[in-house]
């Protein structure tokens, strides 16, 4: 294996200007620059990162904690892509940590990436398994504890708002009734994850406000509640017919959920969208193989994956950051066929 005194040999200059060279610390001559970068290409040498990250205290390596398993979703995929992009775009290594889903194991992955020298941390809250997840207090314990920068994905921090970014789930879950109010819907049902969730609370929410703007009371026959799967979808959309058949657009709190109420409405005899409008939520892309095909919120998930990595590095390098009013982030509405308008019903 060729080191840089034989790359100092080769191209006759000293090992300092080798140095130099590949660590752009210093103006050199281009033509030392070629005959260094020559010898490199020449004898394949390759610099001992760990050596130099050791001399500079820096290894160049940002960790990325996930939950165990969760990199299967569509979602998450997009967002660990998003991350190795950005990092690869600043020069620096993506070091991925799966923690278990439970508090302990969070903290044991955020530890162990500090531990094993990386610059920074982001930390991605999952929304799936909230109730294993890091408090508020606990992460911004966490943010004052470590020497290294700590942003936490998808969970608002009060304490330090400039080091989290966070998706608005109470716009996003607002989009699809508002927009089914304008088209002259006013029945509109509503099926919501089990509400010890923060994300289906604040979906919920969405929901009642978007009705109340439009000075609607929120009925409770409704409102169904279910595990988050199509499963759920499919048992809440059978509940809410048994308690009214009247509604006649119907928003869920995920994907998931609207694929399963639409196999209930079928099974009711009901048509999408003659019969009643569906919207689901984070538009995962198995939506457009239905048909109709099912209306949803898109979430801006590589804008709000790059925005947590700009504001981790500015972190990094002690630049100023971002006003912590734009870490948060709402999606777009979607329309596919699964949406009628009232508004020229005869």
């Amino acid at each position: 294996m060729a080191t840089m005194q034989d790359v100092s040999r080769r191209a006759g200059v000293a090992v300092s200007t080798v140095s130099r060279v590949l660590n752009g610390t210093a103006k050199i001559s281009q033509a030392t620059k070629d005959a260094v970068f020559q010898a490199v290409e020449e004898l394949n040498y390759r610099p001992n990162v760990l050596a130099q990250s050791l001399s500079k205290q820096q290894t160049n390596t940002i960790g990325l904690v996930i939950p165990r398993g969760a990199a299967v979703s569509q979602y998450l995929s997009q967002l660990i892509e998003k991350c190795q992009e950005t990092a690869d775009q600043n020069g620096k290594f993506l070091l991925i940590s799966q923690a278990f889903n439970q508090p302990d194991g969070a903290v044991q992955s955020i530890r162990a990436l500090v531990d094993r020298r990386c610059d920074a941390v982001l930390y991605y809250h999952n929304s799936f398994f909230e109730q294993n997840n890091l408090s508020e207090d606990v992460l911004s314990d966490l943010i004052d504890e470590f020497q290294v920068p700590l942003v936490v994905i998808n969970r608002q921090l009060p304490r330090h708002p400039n080091h989290s970014v966070w998706l608005d789930n109470v716009k996003n879950a607002s989009l699809p009734v508002e927009y089914c109010l304008k088209q002259g819907h006013q029945r509109i049902a509503y099926i919501a994850a089990p509400l010890k969730q923060k994300t289906s609370q604040d979906r919920l929410l969405g929901y009642q406000q978007a009705l109340a703007a439009y000075e609607l009371e929120v009925d409770p026959l409704l409102i169904s509640q279910a595990e988050r799967s199509y499963q759920g979808g499919y048992q809440a959309c059978r509940q809410l017919l048994q308690n009214s058949t009247d509604f006649t657009a119907l928003c869920c709190f995920n994907d998931q959920m609207a694929i399963g109420a639409l196999k209930a409405l079928h099974e009711a005899g009901l048509s999408v969208p003659e019969d009643v409008s569906l919207f689901g939520l984070d538009n995962e892309d198995i939506l457009d193989f239905f048909e109709p095909g099912i209306s949803s919120v898109s979430q801006p998930t590589h804008e709000f994956v790059t925005h947590a990595m700009q504001l981790l590095l500015a972190h990094l390098t002690n630049s100023p950051v971002p006003d912590s009013r734009h870490n948060a982030f709402s999606g777009q509405l979607v329309l596919r066929g699964s949406v009628r308008s009232l508004n020229n019903k005869s």
